[in-house]
């Protein structure tokens, strides 16, 4: 049976939130609920922290380092680790030698906002019923520079669906 999914925002991930660490390969996955075209995702922060060094204060998306100034390092990719939202074209690195991008700006969106809404896709993403999709700490995707690493932040997915 086929039907119509209303556009607007679908929770994704039930009760129980998706949880995600700074390293170890500890994404967090998640499975769409429903096929169809998702033109952008947001996750609001329900628990925990990340961090990319113990001299550093602790955050809900990113590292609070001073290079990463207000740059965010949550991830949200399919299930072969390619980037979704952001898009791969809007991932950065600081230019360090062999240094894979893994960080963005998202504009009105801090380390600590309450929920990250990633911009809107040009291009719809055409996804399935039970597709997985993961979220990543940035640095660990990339596997760099996640020695220090530590934390778990936990958060509610929803998906805008066109």
């Amino acid at each position: 049976m086929y039907y119509t999914i209303s556009e607007g925002w679908q929770k994704i991930n039930g009760e129980k939130p998706v949880c995600f660490e700074a390293k170890g390969n500890e994404y967090g996955a998640f499975n769409m609920t429903k096929r169809g075209r998702v033109k952008t995702m947001k996750l609001i922060h329900r628990s925990g922290w990340v961090k990319c060094n113990p001299k550093y204060k602790a955050s809900f998306w990113s590292c609070t380092n001073p290079q990463y100034k207000e740059h965010l390092m949550t991830i949200i990719t399919d299930a072969d680790k390619k980037p979704v939202l952001p898009p791969t074209e809007d991932l950065t690195n600081l230019g360090m030698a062999g240094e894979k991008a893994h960080f963005y700006s998202l504009p009105g969106y801090h380390h600590n906002s309450t929920e990250l809404v990633f911009r809107t896709l040009v291009n719809p993403l055409s996804v399935s019923n039970n597709q997985e999709m993961q979220i990543w700490y940035g640095q660990d995707m990339v596997d760099s520079r996640e020695e220090g690493n530590s934390g778990k932040t936990c958060v509610d997915v929803y998906a805008f669906y066109v």
